[in-house]
């Protein structure tokens, strides 16, 4: 009863997905299961990579016969750039050249010690770690690509999917909490022993997980409170519209109060933002609602899970904000970083060269004892260093198509797909947003996991591919054809009002109707008007006035 609630209400949820669906969801939900780890080359990433190649592949695949939209060539040229980094980093150099590049007098000194000849060798100056990174992409292309290719229908049910998974991880985390510090559900070595990580190695990354998700249900549970307080097919629909609106409930509390007890002060911090955001979306639809609406359900899942919070783990919250904020040496890290960075330039040190290169820059009383600088703890630094000139263009122009489809998603006269779709869609961009701020002090984007959950977000700011004129029913349709979406309802509205006016009156002798041109773009299997099926090869009956059984018909 419930599926044909959501079929009822959600345009064909219940329509049978296509295999690149299947494809990209067994792709997320590798993503989210195996790409928790904070570095490159653990054998959870080797796996990941193995299993993203078909999803891939399946991608490709069904772009080979699929229109593609302006803005989706733009995104496939986009991800070409992306990829030409690390493979430009990666091919061999003479010696002539790359040791006239800043910061390779060192490696050139090494050899001249050992007294051997320079060799060729790459831009980058930790090749292996670049090979790491380059292959760290295919997860994000394979979920990318794939959804990029799916319908609006098929990408509400791959928001379910992350939801589900997301939901798993809430439970698993309170598992590893409840079985202590030695907990044998946690799946990496190095990683917090007293907070719920989830598959994730590091709790900072885990937070990330479930504020991204917050909005993709808060997403859901405003379209479900919607439709409940607009008083629809109240009798017939009732018991099942309350139990998806509970679900759905009951999800976005659960992600809150975890995010709680992973006590990320980033991750928290954020999460306010994501409430904020999620009262945004609740109200952002003006429809008439009484009773039970949005804006009072987001509050009362704020509040119960506040509740959680209060009894669980706000005291241990509030140990973490007590600690200074200068403790973390992220001031250190980030001053050694831009000194690496300015001595590389322009060219970059290399995709994942972070480690080697930082450690020539960094000073005895930045050293940490026992452990050494991963990361930088800033993405943007990082990627500074690494890419030199390039990465920071590359960052500047995805903020920049990412404010202009933000504007454009949250415009009031923004029509693509349902409502529901639109609402994702509002959640993708916040969510974009919010990985971007994080990676101002963490590094959530080098995780498989969130890598994905990125590309599922930019996705959706992309309106989906038109398969077939039928489409525009489930709002198949990108706005740089709007006026054939126009024409097509011309055509629909022109059809039936000829149809009504040429109907025979009641007694009439009933004619053949004239055969007509088949409309642009026909297809059989799209169930179109009655006017526009084509003519009935049945002969026409004859005249309906009929004479007494006893007298022979007049010729």
């Amino acid at each position: 009863m419930a599926a044909r609630v959501l079929d009822h209400r959600y345009s064909k949820l219940q329509e049978r997905v296509s295999p690149l669906f299947c494809f990209c969801a067994f792709g997320l939900v590798s993503s989210l299961l195996l790409g928790g780890g904070t570095r490159g080359g653990f054998l959870s990433d080797a796996i990941l990579q193995f299993l993203s190649v078909p999803v891939l592949i399946a991608a490709l695949w069904r772009m080979l016969d699929t229109p593609l939209s302006r803005e989706m060539r733009r995104a496939l040229a986009f991800c070409a750039a992306i990829l030409a980094v690390p493979l430009a980093q990666l091919l061999p150099l003479p010696p002539a050249i790359w040791t006239s590049l800043p910061g390779r007098e060192t490696a050139a000194a090494a050899f001249k010690l050992i007294g051997r000849d320079l060799p060729w060798a790459p831009l980058s100056m930790s090749p292996s770690a670049t090979w790491l990174s380059a292959l760290s992409l295919l997860s994000f292309f394979a979920v990318f690509l794939g959804a990029l290719l799916l319908n609006h229908s098929e990408r509400r049910w791959l928001s379910l999917v992350a939801l589900g998974v997301g939901l798993a991880s809430v439970f698993l985390g309170l598992m590893q909490v409840a079985e202590g510090p030695s907990s044998s559900l946690r799946f990496f070595e190095y990683t917090n022993t007293s907070e719920t990580v989830g598959f994730f190695a590091n709790r900072n990354h885990f937070a990330a997980l479930l504020y991204s998700l917050v909005l993709l249900a808060a997403a859901w549970t405003a379209a479900n409170a919607m439709t409940i307080g607009q008083g629809h097919d109240r009798k017939k629909f009732e018991t099942a519209s309350i139990a998806t609106l509970l679900a759905s409930f009951c999800v976005l509390v659960a992600l809150i109060a975890a995010e709680a007890m992973a006590r990320s002060r980033a991750g928290l911090t954020l999460t306010i933002v994501a409430l904020f955001g999620a009262f945004a979306l609740a109200q952002w639809d003006r429809r008439a609602a009484t009773g039970v609406t949005p804006a009072r359900l987001m509050l009362g899942a704020t509040t119960l899970a506040f509740i959680f919070a209060v009894q669980f783990a706000l005291y241990r919250v509030l140990e973490r904000f007590d600690a200074d904020p200068l403790a973390d040496a992220r001031i250190a890290l980030a001053r050694n970083t831009i000194e690496a960075a300015k001595a590389v330039m322009p060219f970059g040190a290399g995709l994942g060269a972070f480690v080697p290169v930082y450690a020539m820059f960094e000073k005895p009383g930045d050293l940490i004892s026992g452990s050494y600088a991963n990361h930088a703890h800033n993405d943007f630094l990082e990627l500074w260093l690494e890419t030199g000139i390039v990465g920071p263009v590359l960052v500047g122009a995805f903020v920049i198509w990412v404010v202009w489809r933000a504007a454009e998603v949250w415009r009031r006269s923004y029509r693509e797909g349902l409502e529901i779709d639109r609402s994702l869609a509002r959640a993708a961009s916040l969510i974009i947003a919010l990985l971007l701020g994080h990676s101002l002090v963490d590094y959530p984007l080098r995780t498989g996991g969130m890598m994905a959950i990125m590309a599922f977000a930019c996705a959706l700011l992309i309106a989906p591919p038109i398969r077939s004129p039928g489409d525009e029913r489930a709002g198949a349709w990108s706005e740089e054809d709007a006026p054939k979406r126009r024409r097509h309802r011309h055509r629909s509205s022109a059809a039936a009002q000829g149809a009504s006016s040429s109907a025979p009156a009641a007694g009439a002798t009933a004619s053949p109707s004239p055969s007509r041109p088949e409309p642009a773009g026909w297809d059989e299997t799209v169930k179109w008007p009655e006017q526009w099926r084509k003519p009935s090869a049945a002969k026409p009956s004859p005249s309906v006035d009929r004479k007494p059984a006893d007298k022979p018909a007049q010729d």
